[in-house]
């Protein structure tokens, strides 16, 4: 039916008005979906400048948050890392609260770090932080906490952490910077590090030796040493003697140099400076052997105890001590003069880094630079994972225990009762003898069973002129898998010992919103560790370090040490008796056994037993006697302690003793087994082991001749396979050195001494035999090498005649011919030298 046109007209109204509203929802959608847009678009903005801020601080909030990290923003993980942070407190009143690091440890356990803060209102602090940075780590969060434990503040720190080749991190401090260029991004020993040059200031020097755990070497030239503090330069010794190596350039500024450093290291004190030609070494001369002379300003550096490393002629242009276990060096020249000649010929900075550092310090700077800890998580480990051997059960006693309540309660009771005619009461007394039986064994076990965390710690407690330093390894335990806490003597920093993590385990997620395994709060009034999600007697193990004066404890002594021959005296000023004392010195030893507080002990006509100073556990099982207890019961008291003891003086020899040096050592130990001083509260169960060392001054002159117990550097290997640390040679084919014997002394007798008997059998259980065979003396006149009569002798200074070159150098040629008896290692015999003064 036809519409009207009044009908027709209402229908285009309608279409019209829906046409409309259907463009209105258009618009409203599409208005709806830009805001939308945009709505995400101002959200991810936000998020993107939340993480940013939180990458560079927070500017908003009660506290202000910022950090850097390490030295210009790097970092190699496995050690301590330096974090200067800063905190401003921006609203009205004082806050309290805890600035907390978090921290993923190599074992991929978390660790939080709790440093109480107050700042008054407006107050800005910097506080200087060391933490441990675990392997292959990257990142670490920082937060403030008020008093309820609210987070008020937070930062992520994003670590530029080495990757690829290892890197030696050489800090610099001089006033001669734009001069030293050349030491950054230098292959040493054959590319297996690559130099990394960072440039200090007077102000970035921490007052904290754990602020320089990152450097591997610390070179000062030109520069005035006077300018540190007193706080800075003990932070250097304390970086020193964990094992870095510091390294003076002298020249034509010496005195101020060694201005802060001088009075500790130096044997005589500096001559004036003068101008010499220094033979930088043949390989370096192009077109004759004269190129290779350069002229400079030199100063002659003369170091107690030190090795030479580079020579011209007759000057030593480098020379090496040993501190603790790193390294005091100096130079004849400011290294700032050898520029021009060490940017055309870049491998002498090679060659003077690889003498320097030496073999096996290059190879542990490579084998740690992945940041790996398990070599000293299981060295530690070794130490401190046994315990009390009095809390052992004793198993005799149990099984005689249990066999009598099995006879009683079956046939005993049984048969008892049936006599009587009570046969009916049986399983009632079974349950009483039950219960009784039960009641006997708490009561009997009451000695074995612990009722709260305990310890095992192994101490070294070394006392010197200058002061008193201990440290202590613990490893803390507890029955249950409860969470527990202990506090910690506030006198010593404590720092983790962790293991590496396995090589397929999985990293788990570190976003900073986690719970820490173990939280360690610094409080004044002691160092508080807590422990959560930690199974029953799972170990955690630390290391705790104090330092202080000497309250007039150690050993005084008058000691001379010439050809084999010892005499003098050595007195004891400790309150407490020591055991199993002997004297070390460099590759040979007496024994001394038992010292009273206060006794004297005359060494004339002691034994000197000769050794080897990098086999430590070999030379510690002949002061401890652990080699009598072969094959003995590890539940020997005498036995257990023995081996404990051997162990961490093996430990101590390693760290501290591997390299050569012209003091002696005494060593003892502690009689008792249970300190408690490093524990606040609660007081837990102890047991441990103490070492007990001192330092002692050793003359080795007779008349006018010096005797030398080893030689002033490591050989030169001409031919062979050759370990200088450990004397050996690793195979039968024949091995040729090159032995330089000194240009200070005439030498007058060199004597070649095989190890003692006792330790040659030690040896052998380390797969190390004692080197037999023919050994060859180079003649310099014949050309030829002359057969010596026997591998160890003494030789005058006539029989050497043909065989010192004009440099004092002994070549010798070793011919190993026992093949049945070939174990892996042959160690050298030892040389020793008595020259005459010029």
């Amino acid at each position: 039916m036809p519409l009207t046109d009044g009908e027709q007209k209402m229908m285009d109204q309608i279409s019209v008005a829906d046409m409309k509203n259907r463009y209105e929802r258009r618009i409203r959608a599409a208005v709806r979906l830009l805001a939308a847009a945009a709505c995400c678009v101002f959200l991810t903005f936000t998020a993107y400048g939340r993480e940013t801020q939180g990458e560079n601080g927070l500017e908003d909030g009660r506290v202000f948050l910022d950090a850097v990290y390490g030295y210009q923003n790097m970092a190699k993980s496995g050690r301590f890392l330096p974090i200067k942070v800063s905190l401003e407190n921006r609203e009205e009143g004082s806050f309290s609260g805890t600035l907390c690091v978090l921290t993923m440890e190599s074992d991929y356990n978390l660790y939080r770090y709790e440093y109480p803060i107050e700042l008054a209102e407006g107050e800005k602090e910097e506080r200087n932080l060391s933490v441990s940075l675990g392997g292959q780590i990257d990142q670490m969060y920082l937060k403030v906490l008020d008093e309820e434990g609210q987070e008020i503040a937070s930062k992520r720190l994003k670590l530029d952490v080495e990757e690829g080749t290892a890197q030696l991190f050489i800090g610099v401090l001089s006033d001669s910077m734009d001069r030293l260029g050349y030491l950054n991004n230098v292959g040493i020993s054959y590319s297996t590090l690559r130099t990394r040059m960072i440039e200090l200031t007077p102000e970035l020097i921490p007052t904290d030796g754990l602020g320089l755990d990152q450097l591997d070497v610390l070179l000062i030239s030109n520069f005035d040493t006077a300018r540190l503090s007193g706080a800075q330069v003990e932070a250097i010794w304390d970086w020193v003697g964990r094992g870095g190596v510091l390294l003076f350039g002298t020249g034509a500024y010496g005195e101020k140099v060694m201005n802060a450093f001088g009075e500790e290291i130096l044997e005589s004190p500096l001559p004036e400076s003068e101008k010499r030609d220094i033979n930088m070494g043949v390989e370096f001369a192009q077109e004759s052997p004269a190129s290779a002379t350069i002229s400079l300003t030199c100063t002659d550096v003369y170091l107690n105890g030190a090795q030479e490393i580079l020579s011209s002629d007759e000057v030593t242009v480098l020379s090496a001590a040993q501190a603790g276990s790193g390294l005091v060096a100096a130079a004849v020249y400011d290294f700032a003069d050898i520029e021009e000649f060490c940017r055309e010929n870049i491998t002498y900075v090679d060659r003077m880094f690889t003498e320097l550092l030496g073999e096996s310090r290059i190879q542990s700077i490579v084998r740690l630079s992945d940041g790996t800890t398990s070599e000293q998580f299981w060295s530690v480990q070794n130490l401190i994972n046994t315990g009390d051997v009095s809390r052992l059960p004793d198993v005799g006693l149990y099984t005689i225990v249990a066999a009598a309540y099995v006879i009683l309660v079956g046939p005993g009771l049984y048969f008892f009762l049936k006599h009587r005619g009570l046969r009916r009461y049986y399983y009632s007394g079974v349950l009483l003898l039950a219960l009784a039986g039960t009641g006997f064994m708490v009561v009997m076990s009451t000695s074995t069973r612990f009722s709260g965390p305990f310890f095992t710690y192994a101490s070294v407690i070394d006392a010197g002129r200058d002061g008193e330093s201990e440290m202590t390894f613990i490893n803390m335990r507890a029955p249950s898998k409860r969470p527990y806490w202990v506090r910690l003597n506030p006198e010593y920093r404590v720092y983790p010992i962790t293991q590496s993590a396995y090589y397929e385990q999985a990293k788990p997620e570190f976003n900073g919103d986690e719970e820490p395994s173990i939280s360690l709060r610094f409080d004044q009034d002691g160092t508080r560790i807590s422990t959560r999600d930690t199974g029953a007697f799972e170990s955690k193990y630390f290391m705790m370090e104090r330092s202080g004066e000497n309250a007039g404890e150690g050993f005084e002594g008058d000691i001379h040490f010439f050809d084999g021959e010892i005499s003098g005296s050595i007195t004891s000023s400790y309150p407490e008796p020591l055991e199993n004392a002997a004297l070390l010195l460099y590759n040979q030893m007496v024994l001394i056994g038992r010292i009273e507080p206060g006794e004297t002990v005359d060494l004339s006509g002691r034994e000197v037993i000769y050794g080897a100073a990098n086999y430590g556990y070999v030379m510690a099982e002949q002061v401890t006697g652990a080699s009598r207890y072969a094959g003995s019961d590890m539940e020997d008291e005498d036995n257990v302690r023995a081996i404990q003891r051997t162990n961490l003086l093996a430990f101590y020899m390693g760290q501290s003793l591997d390299s050569y040096r012209q003091e002696a050592r005494i060593v003892g130990f502690a009689q008792s087994d249970g300190r408690t001083d490093f524990l606040e509260e609660p007081a837990g169960e102890t047991y441990g082991t103490t070492l007990i060392t001192s330092p002692l001054e050793v003359d080795y002159t007779k008349d006018s001749y010096v005797y030398y117990s080893a030689l002033p550097r490591d050989p030169e290997v001409i031919s062979g396979e050759y370990f200088a640390s450990t004397n050996t040679m690793y195979s039968m084919t024949p091995l040729i050195l090159e032995y330089y014997l000194g240009n200070d002394t005439e030498v007058v007798q060199v004597q070649f001494r095989s190890q003692s008997e006792q330790v040659l059998t030690s040896l052998r259980y380390n797969y190390t035999v004692p080197f037999t065979g023919d050994v060859y003396f180079y003649n310099y006149n014949t050309g030829n090498y002359d057969r010596m009569d026997s591998v160890t002798g003494v030789y005058s200074r006539e029989d050497l005649d043909p065989y010192l070159s004009p440099g004092n150098t002994l070549t010798v040629r070793y011919l190993y011919d026992q093949a049945e008896d070939y174990m892996g290692n042959i160690i050298l015999p030892i040389v020793t030298v008595i020259g005459r003064s010029e």
